[in-house]
């Protein structure tokens, strides 16, 4: 059926209606009016029902001398005239009701074999497409064929849960109703095409190599990156694929449809449309990343996260301001494992919480045992933030150590802007209102804006490690870092440079009247238990801004 064009169909139950396709893939139901006794009953008995009140009218007013009947004499009975259409209108009243309700009748009937359709075994209702159970069945049937020139493509298509939420069902499958149809003329013949999911398509790609592979995903990925028209609006809707090939041995559907999850979940990790074909590598990555999310749930309990902590110092005079707690995870098999490879596991498994307020805790009990003015400063995730309790814990936290609060300070990073602003700047709010410090940590390599540091309650500002070498290095480098040491003196917030390493580079900074620096100049991080011995030797030195450690 080509669209525009209207098909006459007959249901079991007797009912004649056309079948219009439209450019969203919707049918409109135009039942036909055939003749039908019903009219033709309700009509007689309207024509029946409508004839009482003029009849009544009339007979008294001609009276029993029905010879003497006269023009004169029936004109007289106006209330006669005025009711003598009466039972023409209810007729006609009546046969209307009596089509209406022989349009909803068929109009049920075809929605009840159309929802009947909907759940033939192996059939998609809302595209006609292969359902998921299809697509298992087509996998066996190959299984034990000569089948090392096939393919099996998953294909997820981004911001459907956008456009159904914020456009409702209708249009979201209106979306799929098209993507699908483009599938089709892109995966080319003798593919087999699949829905297996509310927003998952899935593809047989016969006489596939790795080249045709390429080929067919960057068709897909073409097609589907114009604009879909739903609901007289456009909207876009982009697309990521995983693709694997067959091999001969394969014989577990679960185990091909594994692997081609694991490209696309390897896509998806990439920005706009994109495309992955599956590695042994990919696998063996996957693997590694459950085992540490595993380890990473008893890592906790079982002692083997511990803080580390780094100096910050006062530019002029060398003193030791805080120092910074660095979380560290040591592994009991694999050693020392890095911040940027755990944390990011942290925060997908939902332990990031757990894991914060445990940071939080342990170092004010350990700064506790400092020598005063000197304070820590910890590192706080945007997620933490979705705590309601976090506020609370954080002074618990300060009163359990008995540390006073302006020796703590909270370093959040750029990535906080990503988060609910509003919801942040409340909390960063209230714990400055108690006296915590509040720092905005790796400046200048996020999503920071003049207007988030507006609104920002701040103290501290961080000009990230990366900066450090260029200032000394270009002038670009140099402008750049003057012109975030200058922002923070504008909003009347301390500067704080980090990857120091150098005299060179702790010179010129002193040139532009930057505040503190962390970096390994001073030392490198250490233990906690290095730190009473740390802060001796710089007393001892006189503060002297050299390396001790």
């Amino acid at each position: 059926m080509t669209r525009g064009t209207p098909e006459l169909l007959t249901n079991s139950k007797g009912f004649s209606y056309n079948l219009l396709p439209t450019k969203y893939g919707v049918f409109n139901i135009m039942l036909k009016k055939p003749a039908s006794r019903r009219v033709l009953t309700y009509s007689a008995a309207g024509f029946a029902v409508g004839a009482i009140a003029p009849l009544a009218l009339l007979i008294p007013a001609l009276g029993a001398d029905v010879a003497g009947i006269s023009p004169l004499k029936i004109m007289s009975a106006w209330p006669f005239l005025l009711t003598a259409g009466l039972p023409f209108v209810t007729a006609g009243l009546a046969a209307y009701l009596a089509g209406v309700e022989q349009k909803l009748r068929g109009q049920i009937a075809v929605l009840e074999e159309r929802q009947a359709d909907r759940h033939t075994p192996g059939v998609d209702g809302l595209t006609g497409l292969g359902d998921r159970e299809a697509l298992h069945d087509s996998l066996r049937a190959l299984f034990g064929t000569a089948r090392s020139n096939q393919a099996l493509l998953l294909i997820d298509i981004d911001r459907f849960k956008f456009v159904n939420d914020t456009m409702g069902h209708e249009a979201g499958d209106a979306l799929l109703v098209e993507a699908g149809r483009r599938l089709t003329h892109s995966v080319g013949e003798g593919a087999q095409l699949f829905r297996t999911g509310s927003d998952e398509f899935a593809v047989i790609l016969p006489k596939a190599s790795s080249a045709v592979v390429e080929f067919v995903c960057l068709a897909i990925e073409d097609s589907l990156s114009h604009t879909f028209l739903v609901q007289k609006k456009r909207v876009f809707a982009g697309v990521s694929i995983g693709a694997t090939l067959l091999q001969a041995t394969d014989h577990d559907v679960s185990e091909v449809v594994k692997r081609a999850d694991l490209a696309l979940g390897h896509a998806k990790q990439r920005f706009g449309a994109s495309h992955a074909l599956y590695d042994p590598a990919l696998a063996r990555a996957a693997n590694e990343t459950l085992e540490l999310e595993r380890d990473l749930v008893h890592a906790l309990s079982g002692g083997e996260l511990y803080l580390d902590y780094q100096p910050i110092v006062g530019v002029r005079d060398g003193e030791v301001r805080s120092l910074e707690a660095l979380l560290r995870w040591k592994h009991p098999t694999r050693g020392l494992i890095a911040p940027d490879v755990f944390i990011p596991i942290a925060e997908r498994i939902g332990i990031i919480l757990d894991i914060g307020r445990w940071v939080v805790r342990k170092a004010c009990e350990e700064a506790s045992r400092w020598p005063a003015p000197v304070g820590v400063s910890v590192n706080v995730s945007g997620d933490q933030f979705k705590d309601p309790g976090f506020v609370s814990h954080v002074f618990d936290s300060l009163v359990e150590a008995g540390l006073a609060p302006e020796r703590l300070t909270v370093e959040v990073t750029e990535s906080v802007f990503s988060v609910d602003i509003d919801l942040v700047c409340r909390n960063l709010a209230q714990l400055r209102s108690g006296g915590v410090r509040i720092a905005l940590d790796d400046f200048g390599t996020g999503f920071a804006s003049i207007h988030h540091l507006r609104r920002f309650p701040l103290d501290e500002l961080k000009i990230d490690r990366s900066f450090a070498q260029q200032m000394v290095e270009t002038s670009q480098g140099a402008t750049l870092v003057d012109l975030m040491h200058k922002l923070s003196e504008t909003f009347q917030v301390t500067t704080t440079i980090e990857g120091i390493e150098t005299v060179r580079q702790l010179e010129f900074i002193k040139t532009l009247g930057i505040g503190d620096a962390q970096g390994f100049l001073f030392s490198r991080p250490f233990g906690a238990g290095e730190v009473l011995g740390y802060l001796q030797s710089r007393l001892a030195t006189g503060s002297a801004p050299v390396p001790v450690h």
